[in-house]
């Protein structure tokens, strides 16, 4: 049984970046203290949120994390982009960023790392590492992504909390090299300020149209545990339980797990679990 990314204890904050999901771009800054904050769940939610309905493919996200091989490097950065564009029929021929160079690498038949430096390029394992070279790629990605907002799409790309100089590499390779330009007023940039990057932004960090923290427990927030009690009754009646059930489940899960909103998240996708093995869908 597939479950939805829920709303749990985001009612504020799903009210500050409405307007964002539903297609107003812009820049919106996270912060948060530690993982108890359910930062990883957050992300599902609102990638869920932007691309919901009936858009045609045409509302894309990407996500940047520097600890996943895939998004590791300015170039896998720039290829995970590129990936998501192609889910709408936008190719990047990367080839136009080669400039005769590959053709030399591609001669030589060393193994292992390969490092060649021709006039003001070096290339490393078939890639123009210089910065003329890695512009190109970025200029590629841009023109695709223009190609991609010309045609109705907007995107949403999300940046998580990594090492400051990390995230700092992003800002001036990429998002100031061309693609806050290229995707204009279809462009949303979402990105996460954590214990990883001391939980201060880099100094070129955008600035940001909203910033808000993320709570990583509800302990001391009466208001925020009416919210949670209600968002968990909603959710529970919304798929056949009995309201005194949803009620008494409720209960259980901010008595046991208050102290962190990511417990309150498994603590709920737990016993929706449970229910649907043991019993099916529970009876009123």
């Amino acid at each position: 049984m597939k479950h939805a990314h829920f709303r749990l204890d985001w009612l504020r904050e799903s009210g500050k970046l409405r307007l964002f999901l539903e297609g107003q771009p812009g820049v919106v800054r996270i912060e948060f203290q530690s993982e108890e904050a359910a930062v990883d769940k957050f992300n599902h939610f609102i990638k869920e949120q932007f691309q919901n309905g009936n858009r045609n493919g045409q509302w894309l996200s990407a996500r940047l994390d520097d600890d996943w091989s895939t998004t590791h490097t300015i170039d896998d950065q720039l290829h995970a982009i590129a990936r998501k564009l192609e889910e709408a029929g936008i190719v990047v021929d990367w080839s136009q960023a080669q400039s005769g160079v590959g053709d030399v690498a591609s001669r030589n038949q060393s193994s292992g790392n390969l490092d060649i430096n021709i006039s003001d390029s070096v290339i490393i394992n078939g890639m123009d590492a210089s910065p003329g070279g890695v512009q190109k790629r970025v200029n590629l990605v841009c023109e695709a992504m223009k190609q991609f907002v010309a045609n109705g799409g907007r995107f949403m790309l999300v940046v998580n909390d990594m090492e400051k100089q990390n995230q700092g590499k992003i800002w001036k390779a990429i998002w100031n090299a061309g693609l806050r330009d290229a995707g204009g007023n279809r462009l949303l940039l979402v990105y996460y300020v954590g214990p990883k990057c001391g939980e201060e932004p880099h100094d070129d960090a955008p600035a940001p149209n909203v910033a808000f923290t993320l709570p990583h427990n509800i302990e001391a927030d009466d208001a925020r545990q009416n919210e949670v009690y209600d968002d968990v009754v909603g959710i529970l009646t919304g798929r056949g339980y009995a309201p005194e059930k949803a009620a008494s489940a409720a209960e259980m899960l901010l008595d046991s797990n208050s102290d962190s909103v990511r417990r309150l998240h498994m603590g709920l996708s737990k016993h929706l679990m449970n229910r649907s093995i043991t019993k099916g869908v529970p009876s009123s």
